[in-house]
């Protein structure tokens, strides 16, 4: 058995010195004819000269493939050797990586997965995930080897590091499920500014993998993601606008009464409409308007404090919809109802409604401000109902 496990090795090891004379025979072919002077110190050199002539030779695309054939071909029979950790170094940034090619491009990013494998230089690993993301062709060889590494990875090394920003710029909706959960739970730490940006990007790049986050996630994650998602300055208005429809959407049916702890939900709900209204996103009145109902449920039984409210209602008057007119306007009659009784609402609140059925400026609020000046309100609520009535467009 052991006269058997040695010819075994032998023949592998011979196997490898094989192969590696076959790269040394296919790159003096690919030199012979017209060989230039780096290249002349490639073929004669030892490994340290191979290193110095693709240096020399910078954007010799043939050289520094040469030069990476060369160390994958020899790591197993060399071994952890610092002097080839460098050719492979080397012959990577020196790599192009704007082959039109979809082939080529697939060809290139599999000798790049397998220099990444085969070496445990975190150097050597880093150089391939940072050459990997500046191909024109981003290869799904590429993605997977990103997805894979970080799906395992638990240590907190360069490599992870190196690995979580090149996530942010290559990844696939795979890439965003392993940062999410990477990001949720803390994961790696020590990198949370790289985690926060790979995600912002993977959820720009997708914004159907970032709704679905949303609507799996608890109201805590919901919170914290649509925060992380709309306070940065990368992301579009109609992205943030979008994430906030969404996230409006989760709190609004997520309030199955008004007992227990509210404060998280309101302040999303709160935040949510201030993006909608911020952005003027329309298609989400119908959502606002639902939303509207709820904050003053909200507010009558005091889990929503009066100047929120009111702020819902200056956010609602930003969206210039029939639909938040008419709410705004059945509203105003219901407090009109109240104050005929001399049960008259908080001045602030019939203010916002006043002034924001006026900017506006739909008919339909006509007979409930005009009724506003023959209630006993205070005159500069009244003065307010008149403004508001002269801004009114017919």
């Amino acid at each position: 058995m052991r006269r058997l496990k040695y010819f075994g090795e032998k023949e592998a090891n011979m196997k490898r010195l094989i192969s590696a004379l076959f790269i040394g025979m296919m790159v003096t072919t690919l030199f012979a004819q017209l060989a230039t002077e780096s290249q002349r110190k490639f073929i004669k050199g030892n490994i340290a000269d191979k290193t110095a002539a693709i240096r020399e030779a910078s954007g010799d695309e043939v050289l520094a493939q040469a030069g990476l054939d060369f160390a994958i071909g020899n790591r197993q029979l060399l071994g952890v050797d610092r002097d080839l950790s460098a050719l492979a170094v080397a012959s990577i940034l020196s790599l192009p990586m704007n082959d039109s090619s979809q082939k080529a491009s697939d060809a290139l990013a599999e000798k790049l997965v397998q220099a990444f494998n085969l070496f445990e230089d975190e150097t050597v690993k880093i150089a391939v995930l940072d050459k990997m993301v500046t191909a024109t062709y981003i290869s799904p060889k590429s993605v997977a080897l990103v997805n894979g590494y970080l799906a395992s990875a638990r240590s907190q090394n360069a490599t992870t590091r190196a690995a979580i920003n090149a996530a942010g710029k290559i990844g696939n909706s795979k890439t965003f499920e392993i940062i999410y959960d990477a990001w949720r739970t803390d994961r790696w730490n020590q990198f949370k500014s790289e985690t926060d940006d790979a995600l912002i990007a993977l959820s720009a790049a997708s914004l159907a993998d970032a709704v679905k986050a949303i609507s799996l996630a608890s109201l805590s994650e919901t919170y914290a993601f649509f925060t992380l998602l709309t306070k940065t300055e990368k992301n579009s208005q109609n992205f943030k606008a979008e994430i906030a429809e969404n996230a409006l959407s989760k709190a609004i049916y997520n309030t199955e009464d008004l007992s227990g702890r509210m404060e998280e939900t309101v302040s999303l709900q709160l935040d949510a409409m201030k993006v909608i209204s911020d952005n003027h996103w329309v298609r989400a009145s119908p959502l606002v308007i639902r939303y509207f109902s709820l904050a003053r449920e909200e507010y009558e039984a005091n889990v929503l404090a009066q100047d929120k409210f009111v702020s819902v209602i200056n956010s609602m008057a930003q969206l210039t919809s029939s639909g938040t007119a008419q709410t705004l306007s059945n509203y105003l009659a219901d407090l009109n109802r109240k104050a005929e009784k001399s049960n008259y609402p908080a001045k602030p609140v019939v203010l916002a409604v006043i002034n924001g059925l006026g900017a506006l400026g739909d008919k339909t609020a006509f007979d409930n401000l005009l009724y506003v000046t023959y209630l006993t309100y205070p005159q500069d609520v009244v003065s307010a109902a008149r403004e508001a009535l002269a801004k009114l467009k017919w």
